[in-house]
């Protein structure tokens, strides 16, 4: 087989909050099946990293094109040179950027390079609940998308509900980076050391988050909670700590670069994230790898990330005593706590790696080429 011609499309490419996406297209690079190339709207450009020129630029080449092609279908600019270079494949991965490569859903699929969609959480379910532009597209031109990637089996699951075809939707969970050694783990026995990781959001529950502390701190627990993360609802956390009386104990510090959140994980004894909303929790994968039993809601994909009653637990998003125990009961056994922390390393290292995410791309790219 010739190498298959991958082309990765993203909006911004060297700013991520998942940081480990450039070195799992790096492993790709490595591989002699594949030749690799990146796209980006915004972003430095490297001798790995092309920058799409801009909108009027863009404009212009198309009126050129339009002027000297006859073709009853007008494809924009990113269309034409996908074309022009014969790329197999096109892989999305900011999804809204679905709207530069729809021209192709007007041509034959073997005409067209194979078309591969990466859908984030909000993707599945939030935004075509509150914009009817991802509810349209889903529902008339989804089936012409050739595979899309989830990253759990509940938001592939979820996905039916907008007419999109369960058997082109593949499971391939991000990855928090290559696998490394952690020393066993050993928790404060004086005060319960909490931390939170995630983008300030309705569907994080930080309400329900910080009333756990609340809960806690009222049983006379010496608790000290740390809490990482900005995003458009993050100013309503400094109310709540005074609402709820836990100045003394909470500590909000808006975003943190992921290198600095693995220090902390390894002074945290405990994982906290009740969200109402999640597809996996990138945040609640890197904690575990680091020792650290989570305590998650059971919404979304969290059970596949977190196994209950081994590597943490999962409850209902309102099941605020249900955590709060769940914590004080894991605490005050050193035994108990070991087990779950030796679990939770072996299962986010064995199942969210590099080399597993590389892995499923791999398989699904060639089954696309060979169908």
């Amino acid at each position: 087989m010739n190498q298959i011609k991958i082309v990765q499309l993203f909006d911004k490419y060297g700013d991520f909050y998942q940081p480990y996406i450039p070195p799992v297209i790096d492993v790709l690079r490595e591989k002699a099946d594949f030749e690799i190339r990146v796209d980006a709207f915004k972003g430095d450009a490297t001798s790995n990293v092309h920058i799409i020129p801009s909108y009027l630029k863009r404009r212009f080449n198309e009126r050129i094109i339009s002027i000297t092609n006859s073709s009853p279908v007008k494809l924009k600019y990113l269309e034409h040179k996908y074309l022009k270079n014969n790329n197999d494949i096109v892989h999305i991965q900011h999804s809204y950027l679905f709207t530069k490569i729809r021209g192709f859903f007007s041509i034959p699929k073997s005409e067209r390079p194979k078309i591969v969609i990466t859908l984030r959480g909000s993707d599945t379910y939030i935004k075509p609940w509150l914009n009817q532009g991802w509810h349209s597209f889903y529902k008339g031109s989804g089936q012409f998308v050739d595979a899309y990637i989830t990253m759990t089996v509940h938001q592939k699951n979820y996905m039916a509900k907008w007419g999109i075809p369960l058997d082109i939707i593949h499971v391939i969970p991000i990855s928090y980076g290559h696998p490394f050694k952690v020393g066993e783990k050993s928790f404060d026995a004086n005060t319960i050391q909490l931390i939170s990781a995630f983008r300030m959001c309705w569907e994080k529950n930080i309400d329900g988050n910080l009333r756990v502390a609340k809960f806690l701190k009222d049983l006379g627990y010496s608790i000290n909670y740390q809490i990482y993360g900005d995003g458009q609802d993050a100013n309503q956390i400094p109310y709540l700590i005074d609402k709820y009386q836990l100045k003394d104990c909470v500590n909000y510090h808006g975003s943190i670069k992921n290198e600095h959140l693995k220090q902390k994980l390894k002074t945290s004894d405990f994982y906290l994230q009740l969200s109402q909303s999640e597809s996996l929790g990138m945040s609640i994968i890197e904690a575990q790898t680091h020792g650290l039993p989570a305590i998650v809601s059971n919404s979304g994909g969290l059970p596949e990330v977190v196994i209950h009653d081994e590597t943490g637990y999962c409850v209902d998003s309102y099941a605020i005593e249900e955590a709060a125990y769940h914590i004080i009961n894991l605490w005050q056994s050193p035994k108990k706590y070991s087990e779950f922390s030796k679990a939770a390393i072996s299962h986010s290292q064995t199942n969210f790696s590099i080399q597993k995410e590389v892995h499923r791309l791999s398989v699904l790219y060639k089954s696309l080429i060979t169908k």
